[in-house]
């Protein structure tokens, strides 16, 4: 009698376990919007190269609410939905307050999808009658998770070793990289050579690979980190904050605006430079006659210590740069539209002028 007890609560388990999965071996595709307001659709996740996990739950469930930290773990465990595998969990039942307050409850930062989401669409797509559901989808679109039995017993790492076996790997969480300021005041007075500072601050788990460049021909960049220059790139160790010097060298004297790019392996940044200088003043002080104005097939700037010579449209728009050999050049208009327009030299001077086709 308590081997027949026993064989039918196995038989039992087996049959619920057999009922928390979908049928379905190829994906079906949908769209659906968390309780947040983001949206998301699953074939452009498989088509990016993430394979997509998908948790069938709802609030109520008490299964569902035991295996949750498992599920939150392995999600962290595979790179926070940064690598080989997107996270999303998907309720038929739930609005959206209710699921987070379930997301908060149960410390879920991945997507969750509630009814309002159109969570119960999905569940019909894929045929599912009984929570908790675990759903594994491929890039190739093929389902080799369709369910709790597949990956019991049940933990963490049953799960990430599951997933090991159809070629996705760990990862660690990626988090944000700070670069700050956007601009960068760099002062010399022909004593005192005052650099700017920029702080790059890494608060992801893996180390960043970091590269400074300008695409600004007028002047030299250099980013000098604990005496060291980096300029050709360095690397912020994880969790670590970089305070990195940033120099310029410019042929011209007096105020100079330039930009500067930070290309690192966890996204591009971007600064505006400005370099104030005291230094030779005197002799620098000149005017910047243009002629004619209005113009028409071209317009003639004359000037000493022009720099480079930048044009620009009515809304601030740089349209061409110039490097005039001399304090004389000539720049043709008529390929422009009628308008308004701005030149500005390197060494800070400006004008303005028409341009009028007759």
């Amino acid at each position: 009698m308590k081997k027949l007890s026993i064989l039918l609560a196995f038989l039992l388990f087996g049959a619920g376990l057999r009922a928390q999965q979908t049928n379905l071996t190829q994906a079906v595709d949908f769209t659906v919007t968390d309780c947040h307001g983001q949206t998301y659709n699953l074939f452009e996740i498989l088509d990016r190269g993430q394979a997509v996990f998908i948790d069938f739950f709802f609030y109520t469930c008490g299964q569902c609410q035991v295996i949750s930290p498992y599920i939150t773990g392995s999600y962290t465990q595979m790179g926070c939905n940064m690598h080989d595998v997107f996270y999303i969990e998907i309720s038929y039942i739930d609005s959206d307050a209710t699921c987070q307050q379930w997301a908060n409850e149960h410390g879920v930062e991945f997507p969750t999808v509630g009814k309002d989401g159109g969570g119960n669409e999905v569940f019909d797509l894929y045929g599912i009658m009984a929570c908790p559901t675990l759903v594994l989808i491929m890039p190739d679109r093929s389902i080799p998770i369709q369910g709790l039995l597949d990956l019991y017993p049940f933990s963490a790492q049953d799960v990430v070793n599951a997933m090991q076996q159809h070629g996705l790997h760990p990862h660690d969480c990626i988090g944000t990289l700070t670069v700050n300021p956007q601009t960068i005041h760099i002062y010399n007075d022909g004593e005192t050579y005052k650099p700017g500072e920029l702080t790059i601050s890494n608060k992801t788990t893996e180390d960043v690979t970091i590269n400074a460049f300008t695409a600004d021909p007028i002047f030299t960049l250099q980013c000098t980190y604990e005496g060291q220059d980096v300029t050709e790139g360095m690397t912020v160790a994880a969790g670590q904050t970089a305070i990195v010097e940033v120099f310029v060298d410019v042929p011209v004297k007096e105020t100079f605006e330039g930009k500067m790019y930070i290309n690192t392996s966890a996204g591009d940044f971007e600064a505006d430079i400005i370099y104030e200088s005291t230094v030779g003043l005197e002799e620098n002080k000149t005017t910047l006659t243009l002629f004619p104005n209005p113009a028409n097939e071209s317009v003639t700037l004359q000037g000493e210590n022009l720099g480079t010579v930048s044009l620009y449209n009515a809304l601030g728009q740089k349209l061409e740069t110039f490097f005039p050999e001399g304090s004389q050049m000539v720049i043709p208009t008529a390929k422009y539209q009628n308008g308004v327009y701005v030149i500005r030299t390197s060494n800070g001077m400006t004008q303005h002028f028409v341009i009028a086709h007759k």
